[in-house]
């Protein structure tokens, strides 16, 4: 502030590396502050989120279909194979194996079962010679009464009846066991054909719909009976059901997932060769699958060969990749915001948004889908955040940093990073002012378009089908929706987790009812009033500037809290008494004057007042020399030694008259200060006097400015000027002359009563 003419560098540079370390380590110690912590964030920022980049080039280096290639020719250095993509061959691989017919193995014990029906006659006739009615009852599974009806048969008659029903059951089975009899439901196979398999070397192929299971068993089975027995025959052949419910063929499960696996293992893997020094792709072409195919396989060759030594050079260059994205937040915060980037609560808030967008980059692109999943990546709603709980350009390179991140990690897609740098940037720019979390709603309009003007340019650039553009867009505004909604609850978590006060909060303290300010009222009402003409100062001049003036007015309310301790010390409160100062030492004024600032903090700490807040009290005064009684003292000491007739003059020591600060360190501190001292002067001037007005004003500023309480804070010259009109406009206006009314004659007034 020293300087007319700042460079743009002075200006952006807020402080010294020596300065921000010496105020960070004084305002906190432990985790938030230390070095040790902040490296370990950085790397554990940089190594995780490397994770999760490709590493092959295939993946890597993507190339839009329908795009026109601008670079140079790409030439075949070597003969390799053109691989199919990965999904047309998972697709044909997997139709393949649908492909397989389900295989089924004779069973042996079906032989068994025809034998048995071959020999039943013949065999019931033996046991029922030799009386032994439970051997045909267990054998036939007849029951007891049918078994003694038969054996009353004359044997002849018996003979004949057995006979012919175990003869057209016989034939019955050997046509079924022709046909094929399989031991599940037909509704199981889900194909048109089975596979009977014989031998090792010997399959056969049989048409579902001639293959019987045990329902389409039962209901011919069902048929038989009604076509060749009467009620009694039926009766006997159907209890001999059970044992003719026996398939001859049995479905193998190890061997189906064989043939599907064989059949799988069938599809070539390849669409063709590409010879060595075959041009892939030159200058002006326009991108096709088969021409994508050559380039993605050209990539995976390369890879196959090189090994894991690929896989590390992939690595490293991932690394390196990201560190250097990473390393546009870091230099900024390091140059511009050094209070955000020596506190590692604030760090870790970047860095947690930056490894989400990595995470939900990574995300959206190993989902299998052909919907356009990456409108959720969400960079939209972390700038909204970065806006919120940090500051606008701070917002701006974040942004930047995202949409980069995220173009990386889909491989160069410069597509989806001008997208999220729109949207993000209009997000940012919608919750620069926020005074209410309803506002952050008003945010998706702005969301929405930003994707939509992307989504329209790349659409007539590469001819997208209606369809396509149109499911873009609903994706868009679907994003566009969540996006604030997914800031809300994220903000909540990011207050109270890393105790970081956004604007949100400071709107909560932007309240003229708050305990310690109700209690400033009661206890010293003059600085009551001193507090809100301030407050009205410092926030219109923050406003002309485009400073943070929600920040500056909560910080201008809580500013002199201190004060209502001693309140009859300061002069806005001695109404109708005596100045106590007149009867005590300069020393001792001065430092009952300065201890307002201590009280201030210890109120502010035992009411909890966000850091943001507490800025202010000992700032808005920065090391300002305590003028009136430093002076006093001088004449003091002059009087003393002049009376005592010293020889050695009195020194009167100007370090116990200034404040204990610190200095002013943004914008909206240094506002402040000279609010404070302009509201303070203009109680002892004609505010009306736009020329005193001015003189006074000019005073305090240069006072400011060549004491060095400014040097700290970013205000340019300019913005000093824009201040200043600010100042001058309000009291202008506050102090303005109303009309003096006359008086109505008296005759007048008799009259009206009359």
């Amino acid at each position: 502030m020293g300087k007319n003419e700042p460079t743009l560098f002075e200006k952006l540079e807020t402080e010294s590396e020596k300065e921000a370390s010496e105020e960070l380590s004084a305002s906190g110690e432990g985790w938030r502050y230390s070095r040790l912590v902040r490296v370990s964030v950085v790397a554990a920022t940089i190594l995780l989120t490397t994770l999760f980049f490709p590493i092959s080039r295939s993946t890597e280096e993507q190339f839009r279909i329908g795009a026109e290639w601008q670079q140079e020719a790409i030439i075949a250095e070597a003969t390799f194979p053109i691989y199919k993509p990965k999904d047309q061959y998972s697709r044909e691989t997997e139709e393949a194996k649908n492909r397989a017919l389900p295989v089924f193995l004779p069973v042996p014990e079906a032989e068994q079962t025809l034998q048995k029906l071959r020999t039943l006659s013949s065999n019931i006739n033996t046991f029922f010679q030799e009386g032994n009615a439970a051997a045909v009852q267990q054998m036939t599974g007849f029951s007891a009464e049918d078994v003694t009806r038969l054996a009353l048969l004359a044997e002849p008659r018996r003979t004949e009846i057995l006979r012919r029903i175990t003869e057209t059951l016989t034939r019955f089975q050997e046509q079924a066991y022709k046909q094929g009899f399989i031991n599940l439901s037909r509704s199981f196979v889900q194909k048109g054909d089975i596979a009977v398999q014989l031998s090792v070397n010997e399959e056969h192929i049989r048409p579902l719909e001639n293959i019987l299971d045990s329902a389409s068993y039962k209901a011919k089975f069902d048929q038989l009976l009604q076509r060749n027995f009467n009620d009694w025959e039926r009766s006997l052949a159907s209890q001999m059901l059970p044992m003719l419910l026996q398939a001859n063929l049995q479905y193998s499960p190890a061997i189906t997932e064989e043939m599907r696996s064989l059949a799988a293992e069938s599809v070539p893997k390849t669409l063709g060769l590409v010879r060595k020094g075959e041009t892939i792709l030159t200058k002006g072409d326009v991108i096709t699958a088969q021409t994508l195919a050559k380039l993605q396989s050209s990539s995976y060759t390369r890879f196959l060969y090189a090994g894991r030594n690929q896989g590390l050079r992939a690595f490293s260059t991932n690394l390196l990749h990201l560190a250097l994205i990473y390393s546009l937040i870091l230099v900024y915060l390091y140059i511009i915001r050094k209070r955000l980037f020596f506190d590692n609560a604030q760090l870790a808030g970047l860095s947690a948004m930056f490894f989400a967008v990595g995470f939900f980059s990574w995300l959206v692109g190993v989902i299998d889908t052909q919907l356009p999943l990456q409108y959720f990546i969400m960079i939209p709603a972390l700038s909204m955040l970065a806006g919120i709980i940090y500051d606008s350009r701070t917002t701006s390179i974040t942004t930047i940093a995202f949409a980069l991140l995220a173009a990386a990690i889909r491989g160069r897609d410069y597509e989806i990073a001008l997208a999220m740098a729109l949207a993000g940037s209009f997000a940012g720019y919608t919750v620069r002012d926020l005074r209410s979390r309803t506002q952050l709603f008003q945010s998706m309009g702005f969301i929405a378009l930003g994707y939509t003007l992307t989504a329209l340019m790349f659409a007539v650039r590469y001819s997208t089908p209606l369809g396509a553009f149109g499911l873009q867009v609903l994706f868009a505004c679907m994003s566009a929706v969540l996006c604030p909604i997914f800031t809300f609850g994220a903000l909540f978590l990011i207050e109270r987790v890393f105790n970081i006060t956004s604007d949100l909060r400071l709107v909560e303290y932007d309240n003229i009812n708050h305990p310690l300010l109700t209690e400033l009222n009661e206890k010293a009402p003059g600085t009551y009033q001193h507090t809100l003409m301030v407050a009205r100062l410092a926030e219109s001049a923050a406003l002309a500037i485009e400073a943070n003036s929600i920040l500056v007015k909560v910080g201008a309310l809580f500013h002199d809290i201190g004060k209502m301790r001693k309140a009859e010390y300061f002069v806005e409160n001695q109404i109708n008494v005596g100045n106590k100062h007149d009867k005590i030492a300069p020393l001792k004024s001065a430092s009952i004057i300065k201890q307002h600032v201590a009280e201030g903090l210890v109120l502010a700490k035992a009411y909890k007042l966000p850091s943001r807040i507490v800025d202010f009290i000992p700032m808005h005064h920065g090391t300002m020399l305590i003028r009136y009684f430093y002076v006093k003292a001088l004449d003091e000491a002059k009087e003393r030694d002049a009376r005592e007739k010293n020889i050695e003059k009195s020194v009167v020591d100007e370090a116990h008259f200034r404040y204990p600060g610190p200095r002013p360190n943004s914008k909206e501190t240094g506002i402040l200060m000279l609010a404070d001292a302009v509201e303070a002067a203009s109680h002892t001037i004609d505010t009306n006097n736009r020329d005193e007005l001015d003189h006074v004003i000019d005073k305090i500023f240069a006072e400011r400015i060549l004491d060095k309480q400014l040097d700290e804070c970013d205000l340019s010259m300019q913005e000093l000027v824009l201040i200043k009109e600010s100042f001058v406009k309000n009291l202008l206006g506050a102090g303005h002359q109303r009309v003096k009314y006359k008086a109505i004659p008296k005759e007048k007034e008799e009259v009206g009563q009359a």
